[in-house]
């Protein structure tokens, strides 16, 4: 079964790169740039993972968090960001992040042997 990611960034180009990156290899994506858009994007739910961005322009990731996990109450988050992990997330990339090394996490957190 094909798994279904909702990635947020308020950065068309990370969004582009996160959303062909894991296209490519066979992951259905569902983005959002902004509260805005993830309100439609919500429609598209139930998601098996979220990608967000630690810092964004508009709302605040434990609000996307939040909101997210009213459909989709089991999703785990993999969080983006171009500072260092502080210990605060268990999943997280530090931008720049390779593709390869994006995929891996991806791969590793929902558990995907294909």
């Amino acid at each position: 079964m094909t798994k279904k990611i909702l990635i947020v960034d308020n950065e068309p180009l990370i969004l582009n790169a996160v959303e062909r990156a894991l296209a490519r290899v066979g992951y259905l994506t569902v983005r959002a740039q902004n509260m805005k858009e993830l309100d439609k994007a919500m429609g598209h739910g139930p998601f098996d993972l979220l990608i967000t961005d630690v810092h964004l322009d508009e709302g605040f990731v434990e609000d996307i968090v939040k909101r997210v996990k009213e459909s989709s109450a089991s999703v785990p988050v993999l969080m983006m960001s171009g500072s260092e992990n502080t210990g605060m997330f268990p999943h997280f990339i530090e931008k720049p992040f390779s593709i390869e090394g994006l995929r891996n996490k991806v791969k590793d957190m929902l558990n995907d042997s294909e």
